[in-house]
């Protein structure tokens, strides 16, 4: 097996084009990468359903849960949500008693937002329906493989990153 140095070119030998055939982008690995996000976050969505959850809320109290206090776009930026899409969940998140908001001890003016016994109590029951979602993804993958996956997909995060302005 080889290993493509740190700028792999689709091919030497032609410049790079769109895909001519159905099989030729379901082997294009950023469409496998959406296509599994897609798939997969609907998915999750379903299951995480019957705890009244969905990705982005499962995201944000996980968040939470993990560095105490945050403020709406910090929330946004960790969870992997539009601001405006996390903004509208901490409402729903607020009002069902999930989290609340509080103001800074550090920083009058900034808001912030934290678990409620509740949300930390929700996060908790839901999260075997997470690990569940994961271990169907990866059933009948072995756990060196999914190691590399691991390995591979936060490389490529990175690297996207990077290109961030």
């Amino acid at each position: 097996m080889t290993r493509a140095g740190p700028r792999a070119k689709t091919s030497p030998k032609r410049k790079p084009a769109p895909p001519q055939t159905q099989e030729e982008l379901e082997s294009y690995v950023p469409y496998l990468v959406n296509r599994l996000s897609s798939f997969g976050q609907a998915a999750q969505n379903r299951r995480l359903s019957a705890n009244g959850l969905n990705v982005v809320t499962l995201r944000a109290l996980s968040v939470l849960h993990i560095h105490g206090t945050l403020t709406v776009n910090e929330i946004a930026a960790r969870a992997f949500a539009e601001q405006s899409t996390a903004s509208r969940a901490i409402d729903a998140m607020v009002q069902a008693g999930l989290v609340e908001r509080r103001i800074s001890q550090a920083d009058q003016r900034r808001r912030e937002l934290a678990l409620t016994p509740a949300g930390s109590d929700l996060l908790h029951a839901s999260w075997p329906a997470a690990e569940t979602h994961f271990e169907i993804l990866s059933e009948g993958i072995d756990a060196d493989d999914i190691a590399v996956c691991r390995r591979v997909l936060l490389q490529m995060i990175e690297n996207a990153k990077r290109q961030e302005p």
